[in-house]
């Protein structure tokens, strides 16, 4: 064996067994701690989990469970654990005592084995549960048990009544029962730095790219929606997401790419008069915010048609998916999309 590659095998050990060891310790440690919390709770005061730690969209859309828990434990401590670049999402959530932010599934999977909680509601399943460095696949039994996976999950509902089925909170293959509107809980904070944008007051916020490409629309038609947008409308367009797909110059085009939280993008589309984006976190964003949302959406892997959406999005009461039975949203034409797009902008006119 070469030198370079003895040390990059071992490179590569130390950090996978410092990784395990750390996770390792650390789930002692959480033992340790919530052990410490229950011993401070009132005699019959249970201690609860939520584990829904990714994806951003995910977490907003399980946010109803938080309220539906809290209504079945009133007086319970409840903890939602997440990775720690959601926190934001459910920290200052009113329905949750705590945050818990995880530093890889082992480290859960310690902790959880100290039975420290009375009850443990894990809305997500096999993929969620992964940790690649440790390469530990935690199983969420009632997921097993009922059959949902990542291959047919949409045939059992949106993603909040899926969330509830895996965590055991209705039945199989039913309605969620509480309140199913998705909610945010925005600070000054992100109000403040939106405020220092100074956008217009009013403006449409596009979003290009999602994390999973056979979600997506070509760039070149979202090129021309924005063209056509700029020639015929009177709204500035801002396009928000991690990084832009676009090459365009138009003057009322703005490009917010990479340059805000998830909350502070919440704000922007809080505000917009119109979201115009693919199934992905920020829709879900524009689902809890208020913000009246155009959908491009396609079939999915084994699902043709799917709604992945609770709340005002899911009955389409204040969105519109942009869709052809069984055609992938990267076959949609612009014309098809334009056409959705101009009904919708002639009653914003209208109002």
């Amino acid at each position: 064996m070469a030198l370079e590659s003895f040390i990059q095998l071992w490179t590569h050990r130390y950090k996978k067994y410092t990784h395990i060891f750390t996770a390792h310790a650390l789930g002692y440690k959480a033992r340790l701690y919530f052990k410490n919390v229950k011993s401070r709770l009132a005699k019959n005061q249970k201690l609860i989990a939520i584990v829904r730690t990714e994806h951003f969209g995910d977490i907003i859309a399980a946010e109803p469970i938080s309220r539906y828990v809290r209504s079945l434990y009133p007086d319970a401590h409840i903890v939602w654990f997440t990775k720690p670049a959601y926190q934001c999402l459910v920290e200052c959530n009113p329905a949750i005592n705590e945050v818990f932010t995880e530093f890889c599934v082992t480290q859960r999977d310690v902790l959880f084995k100290g039975n420290v909680f009375d009850e443990i509601f894990e809305l997500q399943f096999r993929n969620n549960n992964h940790c690649p460095t440790c390469n530990v696949f935690i199983e969420n039994p009632v997921a097993e048990r009922r059959n949902i996976n990542i291959f047919n999950y949409f045939d059992y509902g949106n993603l909040l009544e899926v969330f509830a089925q895996t965590g055991d909170l209705i039945p199989p293959k039913t309605a969620f029962p509480g309140d199913d509107q998705p909610r945010l809980y925005l600070q000054d904070a992100q109000r403040h730095k939106v405020d220092s944008l100074n956008l217009p007051e009013r403006f449409v916020v596009l979003h290009c790219r999602s994390n999973y490409a056979p979600k997506d629309w070509p760039s070149e038609r979202w090129e021309q929606l924005v063209a056509w947008l700029a020639e015929t409308y009177d709204y500035e367009i801002v396009e928000v997401g991690q990084e832009s797909c676009l090459n365009v110059s138009t003057q009322s085009f703005r490009n917010l790419c990479g340059k805000l939280t998830i909350l502070e993008t919440a704000e922007v589309i809080r505000r917009a008069s119109l979201f115009i984006g693919l199934d992905s976190g920020p829709s879900h964003l524009g689902n809890a915010t208020g913000t009246f949302g155009i959908i491009l959406m396609g079939s999915l892997n084994n699902f043709p048609d799917y709604n992945p959406y609770s709340g005002g999005y899911g009955r389409q009461e204040n969105a519109v998916f942009v869709r052809q039975l069984g055609v992938p949203c990267r076959e949609l034409t612009f014309e098809f999309v334009q056409d959705k797009v101009e009904q919708v902008m002639s009653k914003l006119e209208i109002a």
